[in-house]
């Protein structure tokens, strides 16, 4: 609920603007006596020895272990294209061997998000659009990382985590918004006003990284303080990727005449960053058009690989898009 058990009977939400359900859930999320939704105890174990430099394999395994579904997830998700080589991974031993500790506590995370966090009754697809969003930025800013001098490792993390505040926005508003649903566009407008702070309280109460909650919590701000955050910068320009195919938290856009490159977002696009902004990303880490157009290759073909690797999906197939590489 938006308002603690034992308030007075608040307003329809239908009946405020924007704004003050905005103003309602930045309180919220101020107040002590706020619960966010919480990670299963052995993701945050595995989180916590992955930040030790003398840790050993074993006793990683040895936590991960202790939950059944977790490394079941964990272990599917490193099967996957995305990770795989060759000859995917058959235990957890082997995918630890392989990936290394620090890109395992990625794959903990991320199956840790998708069993606990992206998971609100009645926002089914919304959840689901988010967890795509997520993992693809994650990946994509691995991408931009590593062209651009910053650590691949530390910016998947930040793709991973810097829009959990939607879920946790929708977690907070879902009793009212199940009664009375907003209006779409309204919707919107509250949860891009508050996700960013939101993911970093959550980032905090989790107790990762301070460089990981800065990052996520100011991740559409890229001079937040006046100086520019490159790992900001790297997480805004895999989000236009992302968007690019198909992966954000809105649809992406293409020419009806049949162009071979897709629109832009239109201005005010929920979780959207302004095209000059992304310029202006662009420019603080050094893409020119030749390098953002390898960016696009690489993006492209980590999307095309994670495709053909999952398996089809019943009803009909998705429209074909314009290949803008050929």
């Amino acid at each position: 609920m938006l308002l603690p058990v034992g308030s007075p009977e608040p307003e329809a939400l239908r009946d405020l603007a924007p704004s003050e359900i905005t103003a309602r859930l930045g309180r919220l999320f101020s107040s002590s006596a706020y619960r966010p939704p919480m990670l299963p105890t052995v993701a945050l174990k595995v989180m916590e020895l992955s930040r030790r430099p003398d840790v050993d394999f074993d006793s990683v395994l040895s936590v991960l272990e202790g939950d059944g579904m977790l490394a079941g997830r964990v272990l599917a998700i490193a099967q996957s294209a995305a990770y795989s080589g060759r000859t995917p991974a058959t235990s957890l031993r082997q995918a630890l061997v392989r990936l290394g500790i620090r890109t395992l506590r990625n794959v903990v995370l991320e199956a840790a998000l998708n069993l606990r966090v992206f998971r609100v009754p009645g926002f089914e697809s919304t959840m689901e659009r988010l967890r795509l969003h997520t993992s693809y930025a994650a990946h994509f800013a691995a991408l931009v990382a590593k062209g651009a001098g910053l650590d691949p490792e530390a910016a998947f993390l930040c793709g991973l985590l810097h829009d959990v505040g939607i879920a946790a926005a929708l977690t907070a508003l879902s009793d009212d918004l199940r009664n009375r649903p907003l209006p779409a566009e309204d919707l919107a407008l509250v949860l891009d006003a508050v996700h960013a702070q939101a993911s970093g309280l959550l980032v905090g109460v989790w107790q990762l990284a301070p460089e990981v909650k800065a990052v996520v919590s100011r991740h559409h701000d890229l001079r937040a303080g006046g100086e520019v955050n490159r790992m900001v910068a790297a997480l805004i320009v895999a989000e236009q990727l992302a968007y690019e195919n198909d992966a954000g938290m809105v649809p992406v856009r293409w020419p009806d005449e049949g162009g071979t490159e897709p629109l832009p977002p239109p201005p005010g696009a929920f979780d959207a960053n302004p095209q000059a902004v992304v310029q202006d990303a662009r420019l603080a880490l050094g893409i020119g058009a030749a390098r953002l157009e390898s960016l696009r290759q690489e993006a492209l073909e980590l999307k095309l690989r994670t495709v053909e690797a999952a398996p089809a999906a019943p009803g009909p197939a998705p429209a074909p898009r314009p290949n803008r590489r050929s």
